[in-house]
């Protein structure tokens, strides 16, 4: 019987943890964004935090729908820095296409979805 329960409570912890991991980033108080010089260095005095829900809310819908792009990139110094629930992204904006990069992994970047886009601009203004 205690065979039983320790595996029923190892494996509910496994799939608790799979499931929060798979949201892409624990729960987000603020988002912090900062304007780029380069890849290494930060504009001074140019952090903004957001911190509405409905603000988050977009910015994490944003990474978490954001399509991986085949191959490996060489880019141009980003725009922006999004620290967004324990990881820092590295984010490229116009009009009509936004970008992102994970710090961790600079040979892989995503493409954002237009409604994306849109909201992340409308945050922005």
């Amino acid at each position: 019987m205690k065979k039983y329960l320790f595996i029923s409570i190892f494996l509910f912890a496994f799939i608790a943890s799979l499931s929060g991991c798979s949201k892409g980033m624990k729960e987000v108080k603020e988002v912090n964004v900062y304007e780029m010089e380069s890849f290494s260095e930060v504009k001074e005095d140019s952090l903004v935090t957001f911190t509405k829900k409905k603000e988050i809310k977009q910015f994490k819908k944003a990474v978490n729908s954001a399509k991986k792009q085949p191959g490996i990139v060489d880019m141009a110094d980003p725009q922006y820095k999004v620290e967004l629930g324990g990881r820092s992204i590295f984010l490229w904006l116009s009009q009509d296409h936004g970008t992102i990069m994970d710090i961790e992994d600079t040979n892989t970047i995503y493409t954002l979805t237009n409604k994306s886009v849109k909201n992340v601009n409308n945050i922005f203004r």
